[in-house]
């Protein structure tokens, strides 16, 4: 770390912006270039934050001064989609958010005519590689911030572009618990079940294309809760089914901020919501959240003979059913595991470590199929509650809330007092079953 006197602390701001390099000390030994927002620098100076460790890097176009491209440098266009074919080993470590570099970050008072798109993303967190398949215990603070474009306007307003890709594959076989239990036949998106956390900004152009692989046997598409044209909803139209071996671009604006699920909504929907179709969908406001450490927490459930147990749809009767007396039957589905990100027991064997005293934002959303309520449940504490995260004022502090399926909202604590935390599903069957962990909370 430089050392600066009080006096030399601007001098010493504007030198960090052109010339600091450096690596922090994060768990996945990324390197973060200083910010090039005197602003950003100097109240990170001022609160000692330091900077978010951020492997995201930007280079301006050298044939349009006026365009802006950074992101992961090595994928493709929907015409030639990424690679999601390469195995990652689960790590080992225990997931470290007690030190002040390595989650994502948030200033007070920055408005945002103050910081740069690639500056704002930095705080977030956004992680380059954007083909990433990343573990259960690196989900917690993987934000997929797309392959972004910025253009300058003739108004002199800039247009932000974030493009992702989602690749649809069958037939995979997929850790969820500490056992060595896997779920055979899982479907996926880019290769993880939740799929990827998708982060961007409220007005940002979002381009997200879907490819559902040749080798498949059923169409697919995603539905995002948020607003778009009924065209991009994934549910009529050529979005609404995409076949084996197609892809379909989904385009609309971003908005309004909060936290979403973004899941597949072909018929039968539970069986391609059980079979791991979801994920979460971020939109932040123009204006930086507070600061606060970040991560993500997926709660979801695995009916792993679900096809035993009969494929739906569930209909109604037709009336000669009904003048029979011979009704359907509806499908009795029960999940055998429970989880949060994807994996049964992960934060009991690799307890979350926390800082004393530290403010921390959950970015919560239950996608548990065949269950009609999760909740999360905070011990020795009390968080602060917002609904879907669309507003800037909790609705209660609590330390419990119920979600049904779809449901989400914004979590935000801070523990006092050192020791290990449990956090878990209240419903105690889905505690037993996989849905628990710890937090560790040191200093």
């Amino acid at each position: 770390m430089l050392k600066h006197s009080q006096s030399g602390k601007l001098f010493f701001a504007v030198l960090l912006v052109f010339n600091l390099l450096f690596v922090v000390p994060f768990p996945y030994k990324t390197m973060l270039m200083a910010s090039s927002a005197a602003a950003v620098m100097a109240q990170a100076e001022e609160k000692g934050y330091g900077l978010s460790n951020l492997n995201q890097s930007a280079s301006v176009n050298d044939d349009d001064e006026k365009t802006e491209n950074y992101g992961n440098s090595n994928s493709s266009s929907s015409s030639n989609p990424a690679s999601f074919n390469s195995s990652f080993s689960m790590s080992m470590y225990q997931p470290d958010f007690s030190t002040s570099d390595n989650a994502s970050r948030h200033y007070d008072n920055l408005s945002s005519n103050s910081i740069s798109v690639a500056d704002y993303d930095k705080l977030k967190n956004c992680n380059a590689d954007t083909s990433k398949r990343p573990s259960s215990l690196e989900y917690l603070a993987y934000f997929n911030c797309g392959r972004v474009k910025v253009d300058s306007l003739p108004d002199g307003k800039q247009q932000v572009t974030r493009e992702f890709t989602l690749i649809a594959r069958e037939n995979q076989s997929i850790p969820i618990a500490y056992n060595g239990l896997k779920f055979d036949n899982a479907w996926t998106f880019n290769g993880t079940i939740p799929g990827p956390t998708m982060r961007v900004t409220e007005g940002d152009l979002v381009k997200i294309t879907v490819v559902n692989s040749l080798g498949n046997n059923h169409s697919h598409s995603i539905h995002l809760h948020s607003i778009h044209e009924g065209d991009m909803d994934g549910i009529d139209g050529k979005g609404g089914a995409i076949p084996p071996g197609q892809n379909f671009t989904y385009e609309f604006v971003a908005q309004p901020y909060g936290v979403y699920p973004y899941h597949c909504h072909v018929t039968p929907i539970d069986q391609h919501i059980n079979k791991g179709l979801y994920g979460v969908f971020i939109i932040d406001p123009p204006t930086p959240r507070p600061y606060m450490r970040e991560m993500v927490m997926m709660m979801n459930g695995y009916d792993l003979d679900y096809e035993k147990e009969g494929v739906g749809p569930s209909r109604i009767p037709t009336p000669e059913e009904v003048e029979e007396d011979f009704m359907p039957q509806p499908f009795e589905h029960v999940n055998e595991v429970y989880t949060a990100n994807g994996k049964a027991f992960d934060y009991m064997n690799h307890p979350i470590q926390l800082e004393k005293g530290a403010p921390y934002r959950i970015y919560l959303v239950n996608m548990l199929e065949f269950d009609q309520v999760n909740n999360f449940h905070l011990h020795g504490n009390m968080f602060k509650y917002y609904p879907s995260g669309t507003s800037e004022t909790p609705s209660f502090v609590n330390d419990i809330v119920a979600l049904t399926q779809g449901d989400r909202g914004i979590v935000e604590f801070k523990y006092d007092l050192p020791g290990k935390y449990m956090f878990h599903s209240h419903i105690n069957e889905f505690s037993d079953l996989g849905w628990m962990g710890f937090f560790d909370v040191r200093g």
